[in-house]
């Protein structure tokens, strides 16, 4: 797959690859942040979830 090929799936799908990092208090960016802050943790469901909920 070649990246326009990626664009043209992410633009049928209604959707954009990010050229810049997610904002901090999104759940991405607090996913990042953990796994900033804790290297020697293995993120699982757990944190997607707190992350998702905001109490991550």
């Amino acid at each position: 797959m070649t990246d326009d090929d990626l664009a043209f799936a992410l633009q049928v799908a209604g959707t954009e690859l990010a050229t810049e990092p997610p904002a901090p208090d999104s759940p991405l960016g607090r996913l990042r942040l953990f796994a900033a802050a804790h290297p020697e943790v293995a993120l699982n469901a757990d944190h997607v979830r707190q992350a998702l909920e905001g109490t991550l």
